[in-house]
């Protein structure tokens, strides 16, 4: 074969993990849903517990939305960034 036959192009790039996206945002609902349960007063019908834990519910979901939206848009940018190589496999000996 030919050196040109034997040429490759390949495209190089960082993409970014989905699940630490993810937990940080299950971390910001947590923190907000702490904050708002414990800076207003008390229901009388739900303990602090049960509120936290539906607060964290209410606010996971968009938080889980918006930190899939900010990886989408992180993947993006990336992929703009990625380059491309011209390769020769190596001599075999």
């Amino acid at each position: 074969m030919s050196s040109h036959e034997q040429r490759r192009q390949v495209t190089v790039r960082t993409t970014p993990k989905l699940v630490p996206f993810l937990v940080a945002g299950l971390a910001v609902a947590f923190t907000a849903a702490v904050i708002t349960v414990y800076a207003t007063a008390p229901a009388e019908n739900y303990s602090r517990p049960a509120s936290l834990g539906y607060m964290t519910f209410v606010y996971c979901l968009p938080a889980l939305a918006l930190s899939a939206t900010a990886w989408l848009a992180t993947e993006k940018v990336l992929r703009r960034r990625a380059s491309t190589y011209d390769i020769t496999p190596a001599e075999r000996k």
